[in-house]
């Protein structure tokens, strides 16, 4: 089955076989050259356009953030727009997350790592793409310093559900909402384009914010 699909079938086959396996096997890129060495505040995965992220390096120029890109677009121009603003304190890894924590940083490296509107995924086949699961929930908790924050954002209500469900099964991570909290009590934060255009079409936007305990 999988030689009679050809090539691109056979890297869709894998990639959803045996994900880790496929994405160990992808070049990273770090921007800038040697810059995941530094030592590190905020962490966001998926930053997209980078709004977000572009905004908390030139507002707080002594922390040392990292993004972790896995769309070699985005990755392209965040690169560019660091550039162009001149930011130094700002490092950008072309690659999956999953993979490049545990390859560039120690555990507990972060005090504050974000997950903004990651992909929903809504149909059942497509479950297992979903980021904000369990697993990966416990996975990058492992990376906050004790006391360190995670934030994430969605605009989908069972998503949001199903976020908090999974957050409740993980003894390290402790709500500070009921399960919600306002945008306005997340460090740092500005509404991105499309949250704002999302707003202006009438979603509301669940927004989350967990304690990492130590055991």
């Amino acid at each position: 089955w999988v030689v009679e699909k050809g090539v691109d079938s056979i890297d869709r086959f894998y990639m959803k076989q045996f994900p880790q396996e496929y994405e160990e096997k992808k070049e990273f890129i770090v921007f800038p050259e040697g810059g995941e060495k530094r030592a590190t505040d905020i962490l966001e995965i998926g930053p997209g356009r980078g709004d977000l992220l572009l905004s908390m390096a030139e507002k707080y120029p002594e922390k040392e953030l990292v993004a972790i890109e896995i769309g070699h677009k985005r990755f392209t121009k965040l690169v560019a727009n660091i550039t162009k603003r001149k930011l130094d304190n700002v490092v950008v890894i072309y690659g999956n997350a999953r993979i490049a924590m545990p390859k560039f940083y120690l555990k507990e490296s972060f005090n504050m790592i974000y997950v903004l509107f990651p992909d929903p995924w809504p149909k059942g086949r497509q479950a297992h793409k979903r980021l904000l699961s369990r697993e990966f929930l416990t996975f990058i908790a492992d990376f906050l310093k004790d006391d360190g924050d995670l934030f994430m954002a969605t605009d989908v209500h069972w998503y949001a559900d199903w976020v908090v469900e999974n957050c409740q099964s993980i003894d390290t991570l402790y709500a500070q909402g009921n399960p919600f909290v306002e945008g306005s009590s997340l460090f740092g934060y500005e509404a991105t384009f499309f949250e704002q255009k999302w707003r202006g079409m009438g979603r509301d936007i669940y927004y989350m914010h967990y304690k990492k305990v130590s055991q």
